[in-house]
């Protein structure tokens, strides 16, 4: 499986365990760790906090068991946007990336904004099959509104690949 520039991991966080599938996605997005990290790619984990995400607590925490390595970047977030007032922008700039993959939490907010933002400006968004997840919500199933979100994305926002 082709490897991107950089891998952008969102808020995948012991609070948010609960989310549909989440020890799936958790299995898939560990691979994509490993296979970045043996070809030496950067990898960036956005990390939520609020209220509920409270800084220091334990739903705050990454999740346990994510193939993290010391070199991994992690950026902390207040908003749904991975690059609103985070400095992702730039840190992707500094790092010369062009294409960045993304994965995680929650398909329909975070990831989505990270992949239409991410494409607003100017770099080329990528996104696995399956590697997202969310709650089931409003009369559709999680594995529904990933597969309406994924639709959207692939050939308009991002290139959307299967494993």
């Amino acid at each position: 499986m082709t490897l991107s520039e950089v891998l952008l991991v969102i808020d995948m966080q012991n609070g948010l365990s609960d989310t549909v599938a989440f020890a799936e996605v958790l299995r898939r997005i560990n691979n994509r760790l490993i296979a970045y990290h043996q070809a030496q790619q950067p990898v960036i984990f956005m990390q939520h906090t609020d209220d509920e995400l409270a800084y220091g607590s334990w739903d705050w925490q990454l999740a346990t068991g994510l193939q993290r390595q010391p070199s991994d970047r992690v950026i902390l977030k207040y908003h749904s946007d991975s690059f609103y007032e985070t400095g992702l922008t730039e840190v992707l700039q500094h790092l010369d990336a062009k294409t960045v993959e993304v994965c995680g939490l929650q398909t329909e907010y975070c990831v989505d904004t990270a992949i239409r933002v991410g494409h607003s400006r100017g770099f080329k968004m990528v996104t696995l099959a399956g590697h997202s997840t969310t709650y089931d919500a409003n009369g559709l199933t999680a594995g529904q509104i990933r597969q309406h979100h994924e639709s959207i994305w692939n050939g308009s926002f991002a290139t959307l690949l299967t494993d």
